[in-house]
């Protein structure tokens, strides 16, 4: 019974959800139309809908659903705060009124202007921040009544167990109340709870005699996967075995990849799928970024490439563009495109000036380095020469946004951390060209790169191009 109440409430707050998009959209269009009494709704309707608004309408409301199951944890668990189900609310509220305000554009509809807009995302938030508000209430005032409760039953007494119990007990409203502890082997008798010395209820060995003797509904699991792997497999199989819930909390060290587990069944196996990406939608979003982004560069700045060609072609003889094999994703070859920058033979001259490197790392740059010819300097210096990169972007060899596709030699030189940067498809710009470029030392590079992919967002991704313009026209740490 504790189980269906809680998923109906679930289900009954994405439902709430679902609704208060279509009242807030209602209320925005009325306002719009200047309702202000109940007698004249029907103003809303006097408007004919051709058949092509009311597909694109219906549309749109089948992805409001998607957004709001994509950024809301519309689930059984009870492990939600109050600050996450409110920054998941906002994330989709955001989302749902840019679509909107698309919507509004495609549509021509006049009463979905930018006021508009705002006016739905906030009485969408106002919705949804009383439906949680109430929900929590309603949980802070039956967490005294015994039936529903969800009795806890905490395997360790190391501190992190005990920090777990503590927020656990801070948050009346999730419904939980601590039974008692395990402990595991490992754990010394010292380290039992000093606020219920009693509530120590045993060992490993013994979990399967408390749960007869206790009235336990879940298990959660608070012990160092490494040493502890059989004895948590072991809670596991019992917990599947007798219906009792069972979860884990790993250490910080190993919560980030097991967030990333994917289950999957394929031919009747089942696979355990570590790093998969989980962001389809943004990648989606970022390869039109790159398409939509380096087309509309590369048309305006044609002007400036056939004056750049000109003066490379009349500086030296050679070739306008220099082409040269960079490692891709995953070891992937691609041609990188650049304006030629240095004499034809600069790839032979580079051996016997390697003596005259000056970073560290596989790197290999100089700043006065005499195989730069009298145009490449100034275009080096302000960045004009990566520009032909923007086909590369089109294409897809690259995105405007990555770390910086390196030489197939260097990569060889990589230590093995470092190879991670090339876990993901290159770019044009980075956190590394907008936080001093040649100024900072390789492994400062590298953990850039590093920062990047772990923290990788659309939102990083813009904050990085508009870094980028002041960096580009200030020439800061280039040579």
């Amino acid at each position: 019974m504790i189980r269906l109440r809680h998923k109906l409430l679930i289900h009954g707050l994405r439902i709430f959800d679902q609704i208060s998009l279509t009242l807030s959209l209602f209320i925005t269009v009325a306002l719009a139309k200047g309702v202000y009494s109940l007698p004249q709704v029907y103003i809303v309707f006097n408007r004919e809908y051709k058949l092509f608004e009311s597909v694109g309408l219906i549309a749109m409301l089948i992805a409001w659903t998607y957004v709001f199951n994509r950024f809301i944890k519309y689930d059984t668990s009870r492990f939600v705060t109050f600050n996450q189900q409110i920054y998941g609310l906002f994330k989709a509220s955001t989302t749902t009124a840019f679509l909107l305000l698309l919507a509004g554009v495609v549509f021509d509809f006049e009463t979905l202007g930018l006021k508009s807009i705002a006016i739905f995302w906030c009485i969408n938030n106002l919705f949804g921040l009383f439906a949680r508000l109430t929900v929590r209430l309603l949980l802070g005032l039956t967490s005294s009544i015994d039936s529903n409760f969800r009795n806890v039953l905490i395997v360790g007494t190391n501190p992190n167990a005990k920090a777990f119990a503590e927020k656990i007990t801070n948050n009346a409203e999730l419904g939980y109340n601590i039974g008692g502890y395990i402990q595991a082997p490992d754990e010394a008798p010292d380290e039992a709870p000093d606020e219920a010395p009693d509530s120590l209820l045993g060992s490993i060995g013994q979990i399967p005699e408390i749960l007869e003797r206790e009235k336990i509904d879940e298990i959660i699991i608070c012990i160092p996967f490494q040493q502890n792997i059989e004895s948590i497999m072991r809670i596991i199989a019992l917990g599947y075995d007798l219906g009792v819930v069972v979860r884990f909390t790993p250490s910080s060290d190993y919560a980030r990849i097991i967030k990333s587990l994917h289950i999957e069944n394929f031919d009747g196996n089942c696979i355990l799928t570590f790093f998969r990406e989980h962001h389809v939608l943004q990648l989606l979003v970022k390869r039109f970024m790159d398409f939509a982004g380096s087309a509309l560069l590369l048309l305006l700045l044609s002007p400036l490439f056939a004056l750049i060609a000109l003066l490379v072609k009349l500086d030296s003889k050679g070739p306008v563009f220099f082409a040269q094999e960079r490692v891709g994703m995953n070891k992937r070859s691609f041609k990188l495109l650049k304006f030629r920058s240095m004499v034809v033979n600069a790839e032979e001259l580079r051996a016997k000036l390697a003596d005259l490197n000056e970073v560290d790392g596989p790197v290999f740059k100089i700043k006065k380095d005499p195989r730069i010819t009298r145009i490449g300097r100034f275009i080096r210096k302000t960045s004009i020469d990566e520009l032909p990169q923007l086909w590369n972007a089109l294409i897809g060899d690259i995105s405007l946004v990555g770390p910086r596709p390196p030489l197939f030699s260097e990569v060889e030189q990589y230590e093995w951390l470092f190879r991670k940067r090339i876990s993901i498809k290159p770019g044009i710009t980075c956190l590394w060209q907008v936080s001093g470029r040649n100024n900072l030392s390789f492994d400062e590079w590298m953990e850039l790169d590093k920062q990047y992919i772990d923290n990788w967002s659309i939102w990083l991704d813009i904050k990085i191009l508009l870094l980028t313009i002041p960096t580009v026209l200030l020439g800061r740490g280039a040579s």
